[in-house]
């Protein structure tokens, strides 16, 4: 699906989601805490406001607003210093795309009243709902207008096996950590992988008996088969990483992910069908990320910004 599909999927949610959750919310003036700051970049102001509203859209309740309010606001600066860079550079969205997500967030807005009342109700303009759509259709036109097709050619040459729906498929032996496991724990279970690698390598036992009789996975029943899966979008990002980058017929490193520490056994890779044009959308997804955090520090460095939220 086009990062463009992607972003209008989640407007039709998130607008959804916001007018379900203020429809109950009777119209009233703007509290005064509501227009406070809570960052200037540049001359653009950033209101307390503007950032409930984003914690809203991200289906946040509001008990847990003050932990992750100071990252929305980090979000919310990247967003203005990246609008104002488009901006002075000319760089505005497809007029046809953007009225037609106009008309469908419209919609989703009708569905709980008029769209304007409901829009207030946010703390939103149409102006404001049009900026927030043209975000994202701007920046991929900008990113279309400084990638060449050279650079996608050689990025799909170097990272083909990652975007042409290849497959591995690998095993698994996995120990559990708790999310604030310490450092020493993580390096105790990667030297309990690592003496039972030495282990199979030395033909004590096989892997499938090692993932039997100590992985910790639902897999460990069938030797810690994980089955086949590609790179993208079917294991969980850090074990794809980590069996596309293993040869086949090789045993990984030991690796940590947010679930714990893993050790792969990689056996067979499937080759995939796509072409560079089939992955030219996956391909300027990752340039456009690459490109938006290489953008968002150099313009911190030369735009004025004053955090006013801790």
């Amino acid at each position: 699906m086009r990062r463009n599909d992607r972003f209008l999927l989640v407007a039709l949610s998130f607008f959804s989601l916001c007018t379900t959750f203020l429809a109950a919310q009777p119209e009233a003036s703007p509290k005064s805490s509501q227009q406070e700051l809570a960052a200037l970049v540049g001359k653009t102001r950033i209101t307390q406001a503007q950032v409930d509203l984003y914690l809203t859209t991200l289906g946040l309740p509001e008990d847990q607003w003050d932990t992750h309010r100071s990252r929305a606001v980090d979000q919310l600066i990247e967003r203005t210093l990246v609008r104002q860079f488009l901006n002075e550079r000319n760089v505005t969205p497809p007029s046809a795309t953007l009225d037609r997500q106009l008309a469908l967030v419209e919609q989703v807005l009708r569905n709980e009243e008029n769209p304007e009342a409901a829009l207030k109700k946010l703390g939103m303009t149409r102006d404001e709902l049009q900026a927030e759509l043209s975000l994202p259709l701007a920046w991929r036109r900008y990113v279309r207008q400084i990638v060449s097709e050279r650079q996608i050619a050689e990025y799909f040459e170097k990272h083909q096996s990652e975007l042409d729906g290849t497959k591995r498929k690998a095993a698994q032996i996995f120990l559990k950590l708790p999310q604030d496991a310490s450092e020493t724990d993580i390096e105790q279970a990667k030297s309990r992988l690592n003496e039972l690698k030495q282990q199979i390598q030395a033909g004590q036992l096989t892997f499938a008996e090692a993932a039997q009789q100590h992985s910790e996975s639902p897999s460990a029943d069938k030797g810690g088969e994980l089955g086949a899966f590609t790179f993208s979008g079917q294991m969980p990002a850090a074990i794809a990483k980590q069996a596309f980058e293993t040869p086949v017929g090789e045993i990984s490193e030991p690796f940590a992910s947010s679930f714990g520490v893993h050790l792969l056994h990689v056996t067979e890779e499937i080759p995939g069908q796509f072409s560079l044009e089939d992955a030219r959308p996956a391909i300027l997804d990752r340039y456009s990320d690459e490109i938006w955090k290489q953008a968002v520090n150099r313009l911190k460095q030369t735009t004025r910004v004053v955090r006013l939220v801790d």
